[in-house]
């Protein structure tokens, strides 16, 4: 199949963020004496600030489309640890302009999405989300200059309290409605030492390893012992004229 330009893929707005690393066909190549079985790139996902994630096929057709944020999306990943080839199911997580996160999951074969949990921490627009190599946990960077370590499980409850001003209800009509809405889920960690907007997070991808990387507006790339919560090393970056 020739390259497709992602050009020729339509989006209301800019496209903010891009995944091919959804597997799901297998090929079969016979390389005697051996046969070989490798899983091939079956779609792309792409996050834009028009706030939606679309799940392309590689005809250019949109499969899926899930409107998570109420603003723009800045970033998107997939949780590897949740992706089911056998059903077409995927897990993802966004992070957008709304101050939040997010954790969805997609099921491809139905073009059907619900959105699991959102991520509360962030007093400013969330630049980027990531999530490590098991799919165990996610690093959520933001202007605001915090970086927010969390785990990927789904709460059976609210860990995070509701919009200041809202109106609760009679438990069992609440009981009733909390089941269809996301989980509002909190940080394990916090990890503190830029001085301005943090505009990207990334684990490393090495298995087994706690490392993680950030940069920043203050001019600094930032190594992270995510276990211990603490930078163990800074570069800055310096501007020569």
């Amino acid at each position: 199949m020739p390259p497709q330009k992602i050009s020729d893929i339509p989006h209301e707005d800019w496209v903010s963020s891009i995944s091919c690393n959804l597997r799901g066909y297998v090929c079969t190549l016979l390389r005697a004496p051996r046969i070989l079985r490798r899983r091939i790139n079956s779609h792309l996902l792409t996050a834009s600030y028009d706030g939606h994630i679309r799940v392309f096929d590689y005809s250019k057709n949109v499969t899926a489309s899930l409107n998570v944020h109420n603003a723009p999306v800045t970033c998107l990943s997939l949780i590897p640890s949740q992706i089911h080839d056998e059903s077409s199911t995927c897990t993802i997580a966004t992070s957008s302009q709304d101050l939040t996160a997010a954790i969805s999951r997609l099921r491809l074969s139905s073009n059907e999405t619900e959105n699991l949990a959102t991520l509360h921490l962030h007093t400013a627009p969330v630049s980027s989300v990531a999530v490590n190599s098991s799919g165990s946990h996610l690093l959520t960077s933001s202007w605001d200059g915090l970086i927010g370590l969390w785990d990927a499980i789904i709460p059976s409850a609210d860990e995070a309290p509701g919009p200041e001003g809202h109106v609760r209800e009679r438990k069992k009509r609440r009981k009733i409605e909390d089941d269809s809405k996301p989980r509002r889920k909190v940080p394990i960690n916090v990890l503190k030492s830029h001085t301005s907007r943090v505009s990207k997070v990334v684990f490393s991808q090495q298995k087994g390893t706690d490392t993680a990387y950030s940069c920043g507006f203050d001019s600094t790339i930032r190594v992270w012992d995510t276990e211990m919560g603490v930078s163990t090393q800074t570069i800055v970056s310096i501007l020569i004229l």
